[in-house]
Order: C-alpha cells, then structure tokens, then sequence
C-alpha cells in the first residue's frame, strides 16, 4: 500500500515545491496542476475518439475532426459552448458560400480571388463591431468559404462534397469534445456560480481599496481605480461563459455586467469627490468623520462578502449603506437650514460662512452619489446569488464600433488573399493552394485584433514547432506503424505536451493553441497511408509560409501603430466631448461610464506588458474625460428643467460652446467655468427658490470640477499634435 501511494506522494510534493517557486519555465509540464492535466488528457482523448471516428467513416480530410477538437477546447465550458456554438454556424454559412462561389465564378482564377478577397474582408470588417465569439463566427465565415473555393478550385465538380465533408468533420469534432467535456464537469452550474461570485467580488474588492485611496487623497488610490476601470469590460466580456453554464433560467448574467458597470460609476463617483473635497479643504469636521466611517466600510466590505453568508452580509452592508445616505442627506438639509437663516440676515460677515456651507451641500451631494453607485452594485451582486425566475431584467454592454478599424481589417485580409492568390498564380506550387489558404485563415483569425502582429506571433511559433515534431513523427516513428491504434499512442505524448502548455501561463498559450491545432494537420493521418517525404516537404512548409506571409502582410499593409492608435483614440474622446456639448451625442451616465472604459481597456492594450510614463498620461487623460463627459451631461440635465434665469442659462451655455469648440492648447474651457463660478456663486448664495438654489449647487459643483480638469488635462485636449510630456523625446510621444 505504501509503495502504491509514494509516486502520488512524491507528484504532490514536486507540485507543492513547483508552487512555490512559481519562475521555473517548466512548471506547466514536469508538475502541471491537476486541473491543467485533466483539460490536457481530456482533450487529447477528444482528439482521438474525433480522428477515429473520421477514419472508420474514411474522411478525405480526418485530420481536421481532431484539429477542430482542441480549436474549441477552452478555458471553462461556456467558453468551449460558445465556441462550438459560432464555429458551427459560421462553417455551415461559409460552406454554403464556398458553393456559391465556385459556382458563380467556374475556372475563373481572376474574378475568384477579387470577389473572395471583397467577401472576406466584409467579413472580418463586420467582425470588429462583435465580441467574444460571434466575432470569430464572421472570421470563420470567411475563412470557410476561402478553404472550400481553393480545395475545389481543380475540381470544381466536386464542391458539394467538399464543403459537406467540411461541415461534417468539423461537427464531428465539435461533438466529441462537447460530449466528453461535458461528462467530465460535474456540477457545472454550481462551478459557473462560484466563479461569477470571485469575479464580481475581486472587481468590489479593488474598487473599495481604490475609492478609498481616494477618499484619504492617497497616490494609489487613482492608479487602482484607472487599473481596476481598464479591466471591466473583460471582465464583462467573461460573464457571458459563466451566464451560457448556469443556462438560461435567470438573469445572473444581466445582473453581474450591471454590478460590474455600477462599480465603474463608483469609482468615477470617487474621482470626482476626490477634487470637490481638494476644492473644499478643510472639509467640515462631520464630513470627515463621515468619510472616516465610509473608509472603514470599505476596508471591512470584502472581507465580510468572503464569508459564507455573502448574501447577509451583502444586505448588511446595503442597510449600512442606506444609513450613511441618510446622515448625509440630513447633514446637507441641516447647512441648507443654517444657510437659509443666514441668508435672512444678510450680512457680510456670514459671506464666508454661507459659502462655506455652500460648499459643504456639494460635497454631500457627492457623497450621496457615490453611497448610491455602491449601493447599486451590492443590490446587483445580491440578485445574482439570489436568482429569481421571475426577474425580467436585462443589461448588456454594446462595445463601440469603430469604422476605421474595421476598414483596416477588411482591407488587410483582402490585400492577404490577393497575395496568396497570385502567388499561387504565379508559381503554380502544386501546393500553392494550401499556401493562399492558411494565408487566408491568419489573416482572417487576426485580423479583428487590434494589434494583429503581436497576436499572430505566437501562431507561427505555434506552427513552427508543429513542423518540428511532426518532422519526427513523419519520418522517424510513424513509418515504422500500420495500425490506428500505434498512430495514436505515437501521438498521445505530443498532444498531452501541447494540451498542458495550452493552460501554461503567460504567452506560451497563444503557441500551445497553434502547436495543438496544426500537428494533426501535418502528420496527414489517414487509413491507407502515411505522410511520405515529398507530400511533407510540399505541404508543411507550405502551411508554415502561408502563416509567415500572412503575418507579413500585416506588417506591410495599413501595419498597427501603437502610438498613432492612441492618438487616434484621444482624438475620438474629445471628438466626443464636443458633441456632447453641443448636444449632437447623448448617452445616459451608465452608457457613457461604460464607453468610457472601453476606451480605458484599449489604451491598457496598446500598452502592452510594460506600460511607461506616456501610457499613465494616456489613462489619467482618459479618466478625466470620463469625468468631464458626466458633468456635461449633468449641466445638460440641470439645463433642462428651465428652473435659472436666462442670465444663468447663459454662463452655463457659454462653458459648453468652448468645449464644443476645443481646438489646439487652449485653457479657454477652464476660464469659462471660473467665470461661470464668479457669476453663479453669489446668485446660489442670494436665491431664495429653494428648487433653482438646488439647480445652482448642481451647476457650481460641477464646474468646479470641469474647471479643474480642464486646467491639470489641457494638453491631452490638444489633438492637434502628438501627446507629450515634459522631458519626453519627441520619438516617444504619442
């Protein structure tokens, strides 16, 4: 028994010992997590029973069953669901498209690759305004129907049979990994629970520890918010695999995204009560105290939602909530009663005193805000582990679609596909055709990445060392084989390799994914033969060329450019600054909170692992549009109730006709909102009206932060030139 148990004994102890020095580079292989291993063998038995049944039923093309098993294998289960899900339909749509093609244009090399490069570029264009992978099914679509047209191309006959064997095999192999994923993951909803309640509890917990940074004006407190910002739309984005396991019986779904966007208006929430109390200090001795409290709430929060009783502890912390909003309203109606006595003496020297007391509304006007937006986002974390079938409620977050990328990433993928034709064209490489057709598929997959080179690095690292080991395979071990068995103990250890680096850390991943994909393609198993040396030494590197000239093209046609990329983006932002204050763009504050930090998520993209002093300008810029972008709305929305006098209508007209009209370095909106200030300060002071004095609060409050952020942000404004930061070369600046 005790000889039994060592080697399990001794694998837990070089796990424990790997886990603890988390740098060795072959930790993922020599001691993977057992959960890493499971994924591997699954998925490596998957490909097998997929490439069996292929070969029983004598496929042309068994290859890609087992190819098509490890594309959708992934991460969690909804992610495997919804990949099968898309790559299912968008096959069936470019199978019938590859019929349609070849049909409309019969041995006509020279309308085929135009017409095709046009349809895969519409394609991929319309692929960028998608996420997660609906995106891939517009991308699929175009690479289907390009595999199908150049496989049929010398036999065009025989279209409907290719492209049905296409479809078949590729549902073949979605079938078996769907199967034996599924009987392998056990209490999948349950599972799918548990990691939405991490995720949203991770977002609170760093949004606590960031607005509180900011409320005790800590450094760290802005940098954990912009991070924290940056990374919701991701974190959005995952909640739809959790939503696709739990099924689609309840909302938790809606419920988690509108958590995940009330902990973006919280933290905006906090940024803009951070300048109204630098604006305001000293604060008033009950106001800190109340921040004091509300810090100390936020400290103890995460750790109380960690416990068992998330739920109770959630509506605790609600109820402690809605106690703190009350002190707060009571403590603006209280200065709002002491200033409304001091403005029936009317006397100069309470001036002061009623200014002060002015101020001290708006701050707790802020306050309350930010108690609101955290109040939301535990209401939402509360119906997400309490689900109820009755709940109607939906939220989703639509990403922005941008044109002009979508433009570059149609004609990139159509300048691919050209070249890959008339090269083939050109050289008539018998396998010329397997050339322009993973030309195709790495232009297409990638094409919707923003960086596309960077993203398909890794897939030709991944294809390079497929070819390696199915050099050996090919020439050193299968030769030696005549039975589907011995084929598939040959190939068992590459795949497990090639499964377990898949769930490695780091950008191993990307080459694992290509690595696993690729191998079953360049072995060429099959039932009445094996690779031979002209048929590897054609195809091979046909498939790994075709990948390189794909990558090249990305280099050479319209190539991505971090730098410009920002730049383009923070034209966009102050684009959209001005159409606000003009009022031409209206989003309501949740809908501008999110758009906002889909352009934070893109800045943290471009800026890859090491992000600089230039990146970090880029996001406080970005925030502070963020922020300026809500106080715009909120002068629109005070403008709206037609409460302030024409004069008063006028100071607040005037600040949104100069953002309307920012051209250039131009401090010009932040002295139109100090104006703005001297002229509606002493009219809130005099008011009377108690429902224009509150108008007049919301105004002064929020030009006292415009007039900040204009001041501190006014060369990121200035889209006129490149974005620089004093002391930085002009070869860095963006």
């Amino acid at each position: 028994m005790v000889s039994f148990l060592f080697p399990f004994q001794w694998y837990r102890s070089l796990y424990a010992k790997m886990q603890r020095s988390p740098a060795f580079p072959l930790a993922w292989l020599i001691a993977p997590a057992p959960e890493n291993l499971g994924f591997a063998l699954r998925t490596t038995v998957a490909a097998f029973i997929a490439l069996s049944l292929a070969l029983w039923m004598e496929m042309d093309s068994p290859q890609w069953a087992a190819m098509t098993t490890w594309i959708v294998a992934q991460n969690s289960r909804g992610q495997s669901l919804s990949k099968a899900k898309w790559r299912l339909i968008g096959t069936c749509i470019g199978a019938v498209a590859g019929v349609t093609f070849l049909a409309a244009f019969p041995q006509e090399p020279g309308l085929v690759f135009p017409f095709l490069a046009i349809w895969a570029g519409g394609c991929c264009a319309i692929a960028t305004f998608l996420r997660n992978f609906r995106s891939y099914a517009l991308v699929l679509i175009s690479f289907t129907t390009t595999i199908i047209v150049l496989n049929a191309a010398n036999q065009p006959d025989n279209v409907f049979m290719i492209a049905l064997s296409r479809t078949t095999y590729i549902t073949l192999g979605i079938v078996c990994e769907s199967l034996l994923a599924a009987l392998f993951a056990p209490n999948l909803e349950d599972v799918a629970e548990q990691k939405m309640r991490e995720r949203l509890l991770s977002a609170l917990q760093g949004a606590c520890a960031g607005v509180q940074g900011l409320l005790r004006n800590q450094p760290d407190g802005l940098l954990r918010s912009r991070a924290l910002l940056g990374s919701i739309p991701s974190l959005a984005d995952q909640t739809e695999f959790s939503e696709i396991e739990m099924g689609p019986h309840n909302h938790a779904g809606d419920h988690a995204r509108a958590s995940l966007n009330a902990i973006a208006a919280f933290l905006a929430r906090g940024i803009t009560l951070r300048i109204h109390m630098q604006a305001a200090a000293p604060v008033p001795p009950d106001f800190q105290q109340a921040i004091d409290d509300i810090c100390q709430l936020l400290t103890t929060l995460p750790a109380e939602l960690q416990q068992d009783s998330t739920v109770t502890a959630a509506m605790r912390a609600c109820a402690q909530i809605q106690h703190y909003r009350t002190h707060s309203q009571q403590r603006g109606i209280d200065r709002l009663i002491r200033f409304q006595l001091l403005q029936q003496q009317n006397q100069p020297t309470t001036q002061q005193e009623r200014h002060n007391l002015l101020e001290g509304r708006i701050l707790e006007s802020a306050l309350a805000k930010l108690l609101m937006a955290l109040d939301l986002v535990l209401k939402h974390y509360i119906a997400t582990q309490e689900p109820n079938r009755s709940d109607h409620f939906r939220f989703d977050r639509h990403p922005e679609k941008d044109v002009f990328l979508a433009a570059n990433n149609g004609l990139r993928s159509a300048a691919a596909i050209c070249a890959g034709g008339l090269l083939w064209e050109v050289t008539a490489w018998p396998d010329g055709s397997t050339l322009a057709m993973f030309v195709a598929v790495t232009t297409t997959r990638f094409s919707s990445f923003e960086d596309p080179v960077h993203a398909a690095s890794g897939f030709f690292r991944g294809a390079v060392w497929a070819a390696v080991v199915s050099f050996i395979l090919s020439f050193v071990v299968l030769p030696q084989q005549a039975a589907v068995e011995t084929l598939l103990a040959s190939l068992f250890f590459p795949m497990l390799v090639g499964g377990l680096a898949l769930r490695a850390p780091g950008s191993i991943a990307g080459t694992a994914a290509a690595y696993n994909n690729f191998l079953p393609f360049m072995v060429g198993p099959a039932n009445q033969s094996r690779m031979d040396e002209i048929t590897w030494l054609n195809t091979t590197p046909a498939v790994v060329l075709g990948i390189g000239l794909g990558i090249w093209v990305f280099r050479l046609v319209l190539p991505f450019d971090a730098a410009g990329e920002r730049w383009r983006l923070r034209q966009k932002v102050v684009h959209d600054l001005r159409q606000m204050a003009k009022g031409r763009l209206t989003y309501t504050s949740a809908q501008w909170i999110a758009h906002s930090g889909n352009r934070l998520a893109q800045i943290i993209r471009h800026a890859g692992t090491h992000p600089n002093a230039l990146v970090e300008a880029y996001l406080a810029g970005a925030m502070s549009a963020m922020t300026i972008g809500l106080l715009i709305l909120r002068l629109r929305n005070v403008m709206s109730h037609q409460l302030l006098s024409a004069a008063q209508m006028q100071q607040i007209t005037h600040v949104l006709a100069t953002i309307s009209q920012i051209k250039g370095y131009t401090q010009a909106p932040a002295l139109a909102a100090a104006q703005a200030l001297h002229a509606l300060l002493p009219a809130a002071m005099g008011e009377k009206n108690l429902s224009q004095q509150i108008d007049l609060i919301r105004a002064i409050g929020a030009l006292e932060v415009l007039r900040h952020e204009f001041t501190t942000h006014a060369t990121f404004m200035d889209v006129t030139r490149r974005f620089h930061l004093s002391g930085m070369p002009d070869q860095l600046a963006a």
